[in-house]
């Protein structure tokens, strides 16, 4: 694998592979291991023509135009404000959700009070921001290799303590539990802006990365739930490492954190150079404005606590699958259109495919209203 192709995996890897990965355990616990890897699939499946329409439609447009600025062109100004509705709103939250996280794992590691180290984990990646996209993808680069690494450490630490039983049973008075969080883990359409720019001169390999990055993802998520489920059972944690304590010990703990802070930092760069660059290119602010913006707002992450991550990324992955789903179809249908240059590929998703997928993010995101409301 060449270093472009490697370094847009580990970026795209890195973006999808965030906080989320300490939720999934819980809410898979919650409605039986194999039924929940199965829906685990069926979303990152789901997820995968989404991000290669995205990519092809990038291909397609001259220019450097996020989401919001490729809605504004091919659909006009109803497409952006729905889809900066999504941007701003889930984005912006999912950089809170980053915060909150960072700082409970930085307090574990150092154990200092929360407010403390989530301040310094926001100062710390406020910085990642300033200094930009080069930097960053060979830090995802370092960080993937970290993750394999802590993952296979992990795995020997728990492997005796893995019990099969625990893997068995289904519950389905909980069956929408997971949808909201694993599209939550699963999201990375942020990030496809970033590979095109990582592969610049070589669009062509932007395809692959894509593929690579969602199917390692996948891969790293469902070991990652295996080992904690096969381990706590139901009695999984809803931030997967206190229900491994009891088994493990306390050596878990630092494990867990260090991974966890790894994790969080990389999706949070990707997405916060992501939201600037969305007011950059698309609604035209300054730059230092635009930088400016995506750090203060993570800071309303310290007025909250960890018992909020949960809920707050289901909301958010239901808004971001029900909008963006919905918006890059119609998107990637006119690019085909009234696009301006030939993308490196293309790929033909049969209409039905994209209406059923379509179907199963909004009547999630109904849900979740629904249950939000309840």
């Amino acid at each position: 694998m060449d270093v472009k192709l490697l370094l847009s995996v580990a970026t795209f890897c890195g973006t999808i592979i965030g906080v989320g990965v300490f939720a999934l355990p819980y809410v898979v616990s919650q409605v039986g291991f194999w039924p929940g890897i199965f829906y685990l699939i069926l979303l990152a499946a789901a997820f995968i023509p989404l991000y290669l329409l995205y990519g092809e439609t990038l291909l397609r447009t001259k220019g450097s135009a996020r989401l919001p600025g490729l809605a504004e062109r091919y659909l006009g100004k109803w497409g952006k404000i729905i889809i900066s509705f999504s941007t701003f709103i889930g984005l912006s939250a999912s950089l809170i959700c980053y915060i909150i996280a960072g700082g409970e794992f930085l307090s574990t590691i150092i154990g200092t009070d929360f407010f403390i180290c989530a301040l310094i984990f926001w100062f710390l990646l406020s910085l990642g921001i300033i200094f930009g996209l080069k930097s960053i993808s060979k830090f995802e680069l370092f960080v993937l290799f970290l993750f394999v690494i802590t993952l296979g450490v992990l795995f020997f630490m728990c492997a005796p303590h893995i019990r099969l039983e625990n893997l068995s049973g289904f519950y389905p008075e909980n069956l929408f539990l997971p949808y909201g969080v694993i599209l939550f883990s699963m999201y990375g359409l942020s990030a496809i802006p970033a590979l095109r720019d990582i592969l610049k001169g070589e669009e062509k390999k932007l395809k692959n990365a894509i593929l690579i990055g969602t199917i390692l993802s996948l891969v790293f998520y469902s070991v990652f739930v295996f080992i904690v489920v096969g381990v706590s059972g139901l009695e999984t944690t809803e931030e997967s490492i206190q229900g491994l304590i009891v088994k493990i010990g306390d050596g878990v703990i630092l494990l867990g954190a260090i991974f966890g802070i790894m994790s969080v930092s990389t999706s949070f760069l990707t997405v916060g150079i992501y939201v600037r660059d969305v007011l950059f290119y698309d609604f035209k602010a300054r730059k230092w404005l635009s930088t400016a913006f995506i750090c203060t707002v993570p800071l309303l992450g310290l007025a909250l606590g960890i018992e909020y991550l949960v809920p707050l990324m289901s909301f958010i992955g239901s808004i971001l699958g029900a909008f963006e789903s919905v918006v890059l179809i119609f998107i990637s249908k006119r690019s085909k259109i009234k696009g301006d240059r030939k993308p490196e590929y293309q790929i033909k998703v049969p209409d039905p495919i994209l209406y059923l997928i379509c179907i199963v993010f909004v009547t999630g995101f109904i849900y979740e209203i629904v249950s939000f409301i309840k």
